[in-house]
Formats: structure tokens, C-alpha cells, sequence
């Protein structure tokens, strides 16, 4: 099983696919249970994925949007169909220290499947632009599995960096032909990495270089997100090999060396790396009754340590100014119009 996609070939939810059902009554639990941990600053939101703050304090969150009126079928390459309905509702929102919100990026494609919205995954600034991290439904979908450069003043875009035509070329970790871009970070002589869920593989790209295969997992754990220390070692996190409980891990490269990995983990979506200390979102949690909602932990060699539990399909993690871990919940919705939000979390709650 390979991919962080929809359909094997297509999206995220394949590999949740058969938890649909249980996270239905996860998602009517949250609704009617305890209060989310933390503040919600920012709900009715469909499909929020990355969180990432600009130099100015706002905080962009990518929000996959909820599709359109256009039909679209797509297949994978084993032929297997998927009908989305598409549309330009994508959308990276900014919200500001005071919580005003307004739209930053706007029309943006957005793919509604049947589990599953997916389009914008994250909009990172990095100097004088604004990088795009986003997915699509298939073959023939506009932008596919990219990241894409804007300009930060003018929001023009400046390039494209199509991961699938690699893919294909090259299918660096030798399963089936997938390409599912999820999260990028940069060394600090500019060199950007560039981690690739379907492909099970972290790519480097320099202007001069082009992708160049950093390193790849031929196991389908899935690499979900990735950060880069002061000192250049990596941290990449995991969704994990078939969505299995306990497969999800996050591992801390130095030199092109594994130096350790922190195992035992639920379908990590993101990781955030503040100084020293290493956080992970967890999709969910298995527990004795199946899948529940999933948390924030504080991860080390001793294990995990919970930081906000009780989140229903968390996604995103950034850290504020104010110290504050903000997060992206709700990034799947399991229930007939379920919304998701960002929550601002207090590390020590």
C-alpha cells in the first residue's frame, strides 16, 4: 500500500479508507463530547491542512477548499476510477496577532472525492516568496503533485516543480508509479528538501541541480513532513506502513546518516522542530475500541508525551510568536458537514 491519498494511485484516504466508518462515530463523539482542547481561532473551515506563520506574525493556513460543480473521473494506473467534483475554492488564509482573517490566496483547484477534499497542502514563506505545497486528484488535474513559488509581494508565480514527470521516469523507490508532495524545508545554503509521500522519498532541488534523490523508503511508510535544524540534521515524520498502530515514527538524519528514530507513533501528519524539542501531530488514535481523535505530542528518546489530546483529525502544527503551538484540525471530514479549524494550544496545558 502506498500513498497519503484518496485512492491508491489518487489521495490521501486510501490508507484510512477502512477507518471511515468507525471515525464516523469518532467525529459524532468529538461533536458531542468534551471541548476541544486549547482556543479555536479560526472553525467552519473545510479541509485546513498546513499551518506555517509569514515574518509579519500571520499565520497562513492552507485550506483545501470544498471542490466544485465539475465533474471529473480519474483513474489509476491499475485502472481503478475516482469521481471528483472540482472547483477554484482552495484557498490560503491569513490571520492575524489580533484574529482578524482574510483570504490571501484565492481560487485555488480544489478536488471533492467522496472521502475526501484535497488541493492546497501548505503555503510556507521563505524570504521574499511564498512556496505552495499542492496535490491533485489525478492524471490530467490541474498543477498534480507540485510546489509552486509566488512571488510574496505580488502573489505572481515564479515557478513550478512537477514531481510526477520524475516519478515516472524515475520511480525512485520501485513500487508503483505515485507522486504525492507533502511538506518542504531548506538547508541552510538554500538547498530546499522536499519530501514526497507517494513517492516514499525525500528529494533535494537547488536552481542548478535539479531534484536529486535525497534518500527513499521502498517500504511505504509514507514521509509526511519534515523539518531542518539550526545545525542542517533532518527530522522527517511518517504516516506509517498501512496506517498500522504503531507504524508511525519520526526520524532524525544527520549528514545523510540515520541517527536515531522515535517509533511507536500514530499516523503523523506534521512535525515541528523548537530548538531542542520535537512535536508531532498524530491523525489519530488506536486504542482497544479501534481509531480515536488524535493529539499533539511532545516526542523523545523516552517516548511520547501528550501536549492536547482529544483533537478531531488534527493536521498542521506551527509555533507562534507568543510561544503557543497552533494547530489545523478537521482536515477530513468523517460526518455529513463536518468542518474543521486552527486551534491555538498552550504548551504546558
Amino acid at each position: 500500500m502506498k500513498g497519503f491519498k484518496l485512492t491508491r494511485q489518487v489521495r490521501f484516504a486510501l490508507l484510512i479508507a477502512l477507518l471511515v466508518l468507525s471515525l464516523v462515530g469518532v467525529a459524532v463523539q468529538a461533536q458531542d463530547g468534551p471541548p476541544l482542547p486549547g482556543e479555536v481561532i479560526a472553525g467552519d473551515l473545510s479541509a485546513p491542512r498546513g499551518v506555517a506563520f509569514d515574518a509579519n506574525g500571520n499565520l497562513l493556513v492552507s485550506v483545501a477548499g470544498t471542490g466544485g460543480d465539475v465533474e471529473m473521473s480519474a483513474n489509476s494506473p491499475e485502472g481503478t476510477p475516482s469521481t471528483f467534483n472540482i472547483g477554484l475554492t482552495g484557498v490560503v488564509l491569513s490571520i492575524a496577532a489580533d484574529g482578524t482573517s482574510s483570504p490571501l490566496i484565492q481560487g485555488l483547484p480544489s478536488y471533492a472525492g467522496e472521502s475526501e477534499i484535497t488541493g492546497v497542502y501548505r503555503a510556507i514563506p521563505n524570504g521574499d516568496a511564498i512556496w505552495l505545497v499542492t496535490t491533485s486528484a489525478g492524471p490530467g488535474a490541474f498543477w498534480g503533485s507540485t510546489v509552486v513559488e509566488l512571488d510574496a509581494a505580488t502573489l505572481m508565480s515564479r515557478r513550478v516543480i512537477a514531481m510526477t514527470p520524475y516519478e515516472v521516469a524515475n520511480n525512485p523507490d520501485g513500487n508503483e508509479i505515485d507522486s504525492n508532495v507533502s511538506d518542504i524545508a531548506w538547508l541552510s545554503d538554500g538547498t530546499m528538501l522536499i519530501v514526497d509521500a507517494g513517492a516514499n522519498t525525500l528529494y533535494s532541488w537547488t536552481e542548478a541541480d535539479g531534484l536529486q534523490v535525497a534518500q527513499t523508503w521502498s517500504d511505504n511508510s509514507v514521509p509526511t513532513s519534515i523539518e531542518v535544524a539550526e545545525n542542517d540534521d533532518v527530522y522527517i515524520g511518517f504516516l506509517g506502513a498501512g496506517l498500522a498502530p504503531g507504524a508511525g515514527k519520526v526520524e532524525h538524519w544527520s549528514g545523510g546518516e540515520l541517527l536515531e528514530t522515535f517509533g511507536g507513533l500514530n499516523a503523523v501528519t506534521d512535525i515541528l522542530l523548537d530548538g531542542e524539542t520535537l512535536y508531532a501531530v498524530q491523525l489519530v488514535i488506536f486504542g482497544e475500541q479501534g481509531p480515536g481523535p488524535g493529539n499533539v505530542v511532545m516526542v523523545n528518546a523516552e517516548g511520547a508525551t501528550p501536549v492536547a489530546e482529544g483533537i478531531p483529525a488534527p493536521f498542521g502544527i506551527a509555533m507562534g510568536a507568543d510561544g503557543a503551538l497552533y494547530v489545523s484540525f478537521g482536515t477530513i471530514a468523517f460526518a455529513p458537514g463536518m468542518t474543521g479549524g486552527v486551534l491555538r494550544v498552550e504548551p504546558g496545558m
